[in-house]
């Protein structure tokens, strides 16, 4: 399987522009790890929601790492995969100047489809963005492998953008070709509720599903995203 199938060109041209260099976690993933994980009550002071030591997190499509950033500071293992190369480059430079020695270990560049870590080696997931810029039958085959590498019952939080939006309609579930040019020629595929009842398949169970639409007021334009927890079964 080559990586022409997941566009790595087009995503480390983005990645080279910097169009993709967000240093924020997105809010959606720090109400998950607090709901879920670990909540913080002080600068170094937390509360187990789940009472595992040593809890592998593993954040698909992690970027320059904002998220990996985010789960080490909530003392987290936690580990990422991106497809582009130039993101993982500054990641592991991002994670090392924070005191991590084992980044070429935590940081791996690679196709989700085949993931580089044993059965079962992650107690939770996240995927911020990324299960919905690649073409859907890449998407089932990410949360086979996916399945595989999570322990039974882990929850898994991801994103997915909802055909509800101003220029589709809301059972919309195309695919189309990005032609601006942040992240042009890359896939965005547009989501509903059957759409990702086939995503997850026997492999997760949803758990939780918002539709959270954000709108211009003065211009009327709009878009909106699926927030989604999934248990793996």
């Amino acid at each position: 399987m080559n990586n022409s199938d997941n566009q790595m060109q087009e995503w480390d041209s983005a990645y080279q522009n910097k169009d993709n260099f967000v240093f924020y976690p997105h809010e959606e993933i720090i109400r998950f790890v607090s709901k879920f994980i670990r909540k913080r009550t002080g600068r170094n002071e937390f509360i187990n929601i789940h009472d595992v030591k040593g809890i592998r997190v593993i954040d698909l499509g992690c970027g320059i790492g904002r998220h990996v950033i985010f789960c080490q500071d909530m003392k987290l293992d936690a580990y990422g995969l991106d497809l582009s190369e130039k993101a993982i480059e500054y990641a592991r430079h991002w994670l090392s100047s924070q005191g991590v020695t084992d980044v070429n270990t935590k940081l791996q560049q690679g196709d989700a489809r085949n993931l580089p870590w044993a059965n079962c080696f992650f107690d939770f997931a996240i995927s911020h963005g990324v299960l919905d810029s690649m073409p859907f039958e890449i998407a089932k085959e990410v949360i086979k492998d996916l399945h595989r590498a999570m322990k039974p019952e882990g929850l898994f939080y991801c994103d997915l953008i909802s055909g509800d939006d101003s220029e589709h309609a809301r059972e919309f579930s195309g695919e189309e070709l990005v032609a601006t040019a942040h992240e042009e020629g890359t896939i965005q595929s547009f989501f509903n509720m059957e759409k990702i009842s086939k995503l997850l398949g026997a492999f997760f169970e949803l758990e939780e599903c918002q539709l959270i639409k954000h709108q211009d007021i003065l211009t009327g334009r709009y878009h909106a995203r699926y927030c989604l927890i999934a248990r793996r079964v």
